[in-house]
């Protein structure tokens, strides 16, 4: 017999070994690199293995150029960030691990998609062995309309702010042409009540002299309408200066309120340009590890609850697999209760007992549900933390708050 006969082999014994990144073709890199890791972790590395740069202070975009760059040309710098790339997406690489072709791994990517975890899973089915050129393709359409996306909801609030600030420039304009008109209009009242004055000082003094004089009756009486007459006028004047007057007050205020609409306009702007960071940021750290954070690890210390129970009332039930699974995950555990749209708002009482924190969403819970809620947290002295609105950003911002 052969040596072939004595020890067969098949291509089920040899072992799947996936694919590294040099190996890759290079039009893959940038949407590895851009979507899977961080500018702050790619530059550490850079400086770590002494990469050398063009300019002294590199742009984030020549960083990001750089790396790709080197990453298919140097084998040092293709290693550094392969074994990055692994060590940070490792469970997800784990479970795409597990499955098998193309098509198991579409479903899988689609639906890690679907979750919003797609950092970890862009480079678990990129790297994976059974990966093609097709599965690629669909995986980089998939991410550049999601940055379309983020990028069209940016542009929107711009949009809004920009277009209240046009709106205040041109109703300060107004203001302003009818402040002047008023103050013309003042002026010229004024001067108007001034020579009705000096008439009407010239007319009593007339009366008076006529009076001592004796003059016949019917001058007396002519002067005395007269001097009605200049009476009368002046209390018109009057009254226009004063309506005048309120016009330009009015016109103040209008002012003042415009002001505070683009204030609250801009500081909206900026707590969704916080809340859209916090998620992008959140989501690919902790939705995108099945480790979580309930290890205290370095890159999660900020966010331990040190085994804290938050008790979340309201919200939009889509929302609360997320929720249960960030709390969980940063050493903690999560309780719900509706607000009364199902539940009873008496279970709200057996569950502050053991609730170490209280969160609710302020655009979507009852106007009964946050009073009983604010009468329980002083009741039972327990931390309330309103959330601005029911989303991702703002639950993982007030989780922070929390955690400190």
């Amino acid at each position: 017999m052969c040596d072939q006969c004595l020890h067969p082999t098949s291509a089920a014994a040899i072992p799947r070994r996936r694919t590294k990144l040099w190996e890759i073709d290079g039009q893959w890199h940038c949407t590895i690199i851009g979507t899977c890791l961080t500018l702050g972790e790619l530059k550490a590395t850079a400086t770590r293995l002494g990469v050398q740069l063009h300019s002294a202070k590199p742009s984030d975009h020549e960083v990001h150029t750089a790396m790709i760059l080197l990453v298919k040309r140097e084998r040092v710098v293709g290693k550094a960030v392969n074994k990055l790339l692994d060590r940070k997406h490792g469970p997800m690489v784990r479970r795409f691990d597990k499955v098998e072709g193309e098509d198991a791994l579409t479903m899988l990517w689609q639906e890690m998609l679907a979750k919003g975890e797609v950092a970890a899973a862009c480079w678990a089915v990129l790297s994976h062995p059974d990966a093609t050129d097709a599965l690629r393709n669909l995986v980089f359409g998939d991410i550049h309309m999601l940055s379309h996306q983020v990028g069209a909801a940016s542009r929107a609030d711009l949009r809004r702010v920009h277009a209240l600030e046009r709106e205040k420039a041109e109703l300060e304009a107004r203001i302003a042409r009818q402040q002047g008109r008023l103050r013309g209009e003042v002026s010229r009242r004024n001067t108007v009540i001034r020579e009705l004055r000096q008439r009407l000082d010239c007319e009593i003094a007339e009366t008076r002299r006529l009076a001592f004089a004796a003059q016949p009756a019917e001058e007396m009486e002519r002067l005395r309408r007269a001097v009605l007459d200049f009476q009368s006028d002046l209390k018109n004047e009057l009254a226009l200066r004063r309506t005048a007057e309120g016009e330009a007050r009015q016109a103040m205020m209008v002012m003042r309120d415009l002001d505070l609409r683009l204030a609250q306009a801009l500081q909206d702007n900026n707590e969704l340009k916080g809340d859209l960071a916090a998620s992008e940021g959140r989501l690919a750290a902790f939705l995108g590890s099945q480790d979580g954070v309930g290890g205290c690890s370095a890159e999660c210390a900020s966010l331990d609850l040190c085994g804290r129970c938050i008790l979340f009332v309201g919200g939009r039930s889509q929302h609360l697999p997320h929720f249960r699974r960030l709390v969980e995950e940063c050493n903690g555990t999560f309780t719900h209760h509706d607000g009364g749209f199902e539940e009873s708002i008496t279970k709200l009482h057996g569950l502050f007992g053991r609730a170490d924190a209280v969160m609710f969403p302020v655009d979507c819970v009852s106007h009964s549900a946050h009073d009983e809620v604010k009468r329980l947290c002083r009741r039972w002295e327990k931390p309330f933390v309103p959330i601005r609105h029911s989303g991702m950003g703002a639950f993982i911002r007030a989780l922070a708050s929390v955690a400190e």
